[in-house]
């Protein structure tokens, strides 16, 4: 199956999306995807040949079709991703190659004249979403990077250990979140949401080990 040897495997994803699974769970998860991604949608008991029980947790990561086999629709649409890609690719080497991009900034005949067009914002893709690197410098918040944010755990006197799992918690709240505060409020500067998480981590294990860093959040 040519076509289906790879699939984009996001590691933060993964790491975020089964962070209250246990490590068993994780391994029968990957494994499933793997299987799936080999041969397709299964059934209820080829999966449970395959890693044996299905906790409730573990049976939330997939959906059922009419025809009662299991599958997972990020892995799907991740595969679907990358067959349009392979596809793409094919019919550009087809064409003799990815046609050359037009220059929107004609060169100007008057040599004094140096300002020209291409001093527009450069944008620039990461994900999905489109950032502005130049120009007015009002643009739009854009998220850290999960080691960004490690590091300014561990600026904050953490470990690499403690950060590494603190970062983890801490991109997992703030992307379920939209990247805003309990109150609603945008975020617009990620270094003072990490070092207030972990002022107030340390809040919550000195004072209030009864309680979760979410219910802190939302006091």
């Amino acid at each position: 199956m040519a076509e289906r040897a790879a699939f984009l495997f996001y590691s933060q994803d993964f790491l975020i999306g089964t962070l209250t699974l246990p490590m068993e769970d994780r391994g029968k998860y990957i494994t499933l995807l793997c299987c799936m991604h080999e041969h397709g949608r299964m059934t209820e008991e080829a999966v449970r040949s395959l890693v044996g029980d299905i906790s409730e947790k573990l049976r939330a990561k997939f959906k059922i079709d009419k025809q009662g086999l299991w599958f997972n629709q990020r892995l799907e649409k991740e595969i679907g991703g990358r067959q349009r890609f392979v596809k793409s690719r094919k019919n550009n080497g087809g064409r003799g190659g990815r046609p050359q991009k037009v220059r929107h900034c004609e060169e100007r005949s008057n040599l004094n004249d140096n300002k020209g067009d291409c001093h527009a914002p450069l944008a620039v893709t990461v994900g999905a979403q489109a950032l502005t690197t130049g120009g007015d410098k009002g643009g739009a918040f854009i998220p850290p990077l999960p080691e960004n944010v490690k590091e300014r755990f561990i600026i904050c006197g953490l470990t690499a250990i403690e950060a590494e799992y603190e970062t983890l918690k801490f991109m997992a709240y703030y992307t379920g979140a939209g990247w805003k505060t309990n109150r609603g409020h945008a975020i617009t500067n990620w270094k003072a949401a990490v070092t207030n998480w972990h002022v107030r981590s340390k809040q919550f294990t000195k004072h209030k080990q009864h309680k979760t860093l979410t219910e802190l959040w939302l006091e």
